[in-house]
């Protein structure tokens, strides 16, 4: 099957979840499937045969365009950086009009709310298909009439798994932190809206260890460094290629994100601590409600002094077995669904054209 795959502003380092599962799109598709990778505003890869195209905020380009024309695709996945908006409806249109008429699956991974202007616009403009990750994206954009799917995010288990306790201890000095301590790991942007100062609390609360990897592709709070670090929190700022370590050097991840916009909606992160076999303590966001059940080692928590509890009470819980969970979102049987679901609208639009 040829499929574009088309998002905005992919460029490394890949530690932002919205290019990471572009990324691991682009190279699972790759194994099986002829693809055109495409980005704009971003960067080309050659490693993973992604290439930038100039054009304009609507995609208005006659460079993208032959880019697609000419390689004929049956279908198009489009993976906005803004998620599912009235512009990259829009957008969307422009891709389906470049790919002459291939159906166009747009991939919905945060939450957005929209106006009566925009409601309006967006039936207009509507793609063939959009696959979203949470019950509240789904019940928005049905209220548009949207043909709507679901985007399971992935997880590479060969990278992210636990280690043996020796290997564990290692990593404990190499990133210089206590071989005795509790490690409370969270991974993500240093900002409040990510509630990311809550890792002060558990710290002080606890008398853990807590550590904060923070995002390099969006800006960085440095009140908030500041803070975290003079709680004690360990603020690690650069990119880690070597991520995986940290989830296998913990003992339990903290994700403690409230504002619906401020992750994508089937955290990346906590699939990662999963793969890990750590405990997870997570507020009741976005889609993990609907993929994972209380008490399978994942604890949902609503105040800051239940995040506390449920740090501590997992103390005794490891591992915690949630890499059994995390099986089903092994990114081949992630992809197997996506193409299930893309297979159906490519044959409702061949239905189509022979009516």
């Amino acid at each position: 099957m040829r499929v574009c795959v088309f998002s905005e502003r992919i460029k490394p380092p890949f530690d932002e979840g919205i290019k990471n599962y572009a990324v691991q799109l682009i190279r699972e598709l790759g194994r099986q499937h002829q693809v055109l990778a495409l980005t704009a505003f971003g960067q080309g890869v050659p490693s993973l045969g992604i290439r930038n195209v100039p054009a304009n905020r609507l995609l208005f380009s006659p460079w993208l365009a032959r880019r697609i024309e000419s390689f004929r695709p049956e279908v198009v996945l489009y993976l906005p950086t803004a998620s599912a908006t009235p512009f990259s409806f829009l957008r969307s249109r422009m891709l389906w009009w470049y790919a002459r008429g291939a159906p166009v699956v747009l991939i919905a991974l945060q939450v957005r709310h929209y106006g009566k202007v925009a409601r309006r616009v967006m039936r207009l403009w509507r793609p063939e298909l959009v696959l979203v990750q949470s019950p509240r994206m789904r019940a928005a954009l049905a209220a548009l009439g949207c043909r709507l799917g679901w985007a399971p995010a992935g997880v590479d288990l060969q990278r992210f798994k636990p280690v043996a306790k020796e290997q564990r201890l290692a990593l404990r000095e190499r990133y210089r932190l206590s071989k005795e301590a509790y490690v409370v790991l969270h991974v993500g942007h240093l900002n409040r809206g990510r509630n990311v100062q809550a890792l002060a609390a558990i710290q002080r609360e606890l008398a853990c260890q807590a550590v904060v990897a923070g995002s390099t592709s969006t800006p960085q709070d440095e009140m908030l460094v500041a803070e975290l670090e003079q709680a004690g929190v360990r603020v690690l700022r650069g990119f880690l290629p070597n991520i995986a370590e940290l989830y296998q050097l913990a003992d339990c991840y903290l994700f403690p994100v409230q504002e619906e916009c401020r992750a994508i909606d089937l955290p990346l992160s906590v699939l990662e601590a999963m793969a890990s076999d750590l405990p997870v303590v997570t507020t009741r966001f976005g889609g993990l409600l609907e993929c994972f059940a209380q008490g399978e080692g994942i604890h949902y928590v609503d105040s800051l002094e239940e995040m506390v509890q449920a740090v501590a009470a997992c103390r005794d819980r490891f591992p915690a077995g949630t890499r059994a969970l995390a099986q089903r979102f092994a990114w081949p049987r992630v992809m197997e669904q996506i193409l299930e679901q893309v297979q159906e609208v490519m044959e409702t639009a061949k239905r189509g054209q022979g009516a």
